[in-house]
């Protein structure tokens, strides 16, 4: 029995050992007890056994406290209604993508952002010409007139986005921008009761550096911007000297496929504000090859009918 005993206490050691090294943290259900397993980045969860929501109280403390949240303003019944809606204009998704089954993993969940607002002081020094032209008797007389340029002035960028978590698809994410963000509030972990979240793992810094970068390419198009010559030439210098950054969650309904033949997993997303959606459906390629099939078919017997009917 002490043997048993011990190698079972190895077991949890190593079972323990295991999961910590692989960025996963346990917790216990406050409601039944269960163990709840997560991955570093889960801030919200449900228990897999009695369904009750778990908020992940420390992963929402210090410095990965979020600075607000915009709340879902589509509850899961009129996001299910719209999900339908948008499946029924598609006659060749697979069934099982769909099904009562399927349907009970639509998931709210919020995402962290990064939304960033940059000031900074901007300088164009360059170049540009006019030309005009006129004809008199036999000659053409072409007048030039070259001009040096100079602009300087503030530039102001707001609502600037970046993903706060690697894992995320940016092209799905991005999919289902824009929010409203006037509808944005100050954080409070009741916000995620009932909901999954998930915490960043992207630094403010990579965020912060990548806006910048992102600005940047939009400076100099502004300080030309409404220039009336031609060969606009010169240089930019760019001095961002302000830079907030905001740490917010986002929400988005979610659901996942997985086809079974290719193990292939397919991504639906909605704007849990706007019900703004994302995603590429899963299609029955049999149905699709065979109606296609029949409608070519169709056709070329109506241009062999109507080839027989002019000879």
């Amino acid at each position: 029995m002490l043997r048993q005993e011990s190698e079972r206490r190895e077991r949890e050691a190593a079972e323990k050992n295991r999961t910590a090294s692989a960025g996963y943290k346990e917790y216990h259900c406050a409601n039944c007890g269960a163990q709840i397993v997560t991955e570093a980045t889960t801030a919200a969860t449900r228990c897999y056994y009695c369904h009750s929501p778990v908020v992940l109280q420390d992963r929402v403390a210090d410095d990965y406290r979020p600075d607000g949240v915009i709340p879902f303003r589509l509850e899961r019944e009129e996001a299910r209604k719209q999900f339908d809606a948008y499946i029924a204009k598609h006659h060749f998704v697979d069934r099982k993508f769909f099904s009562q089954a399927q349907l009970e993993d639509f998931s709210g969940v919020y995402y962290p952002y990064w939304i960033g607002e940059i000031e900074g002081e901007a300088e164009f020094l360059g170049t540009g010409r006019t030309s005009s032209s006129v004809i008199m008797g036999d000659e053409r007389i072409t007048t030039t007139k070259y001009y040096n340029l100079e602009r300087a002035g503030r530039v102001y960028f707001r609502n600037l986005i970046r993903k706060a978590l690697q894992k995320a698809d940016r092209k799905l994410s991005d999919g289902i921008h824009p929010y409203e963000n006037g509808e944005m509030k100050p954080f409070a972990s009741g916000y995620l009761s009932g909901f999954l979240a998930e915490m960043r793992d992207v630094d403010e810094q990579d965020a912060k550096q990548d806006m910048i970068r992102e600005t940047e390419g939009y400076v100099e198009d502004l300080m030309k911007k409404g220039i009336s010559l031609s060969r606009v030439r010169g240089n930019t210098d760019y001095h961002p000297d302000q830079v907030r950054m905001r740490y917010v969650l986002l929400p988005a309904w979610v659901l996942t496929y997985t086809e079974n033949i290719r193990n292939r997993v397919y991504y639906y997303m909605m704007n849990g504000q706007t019900g703004r959606i994302c995603g590429k459906l899963p299609l029955q390629k049999g149905k699709l090859l065979l109606v296609s099939g029949l409608l070519g078919a169709a056709v070329c017997g109506l241009l062999m009918a109507g080839g027989a009917f002019l000879w």
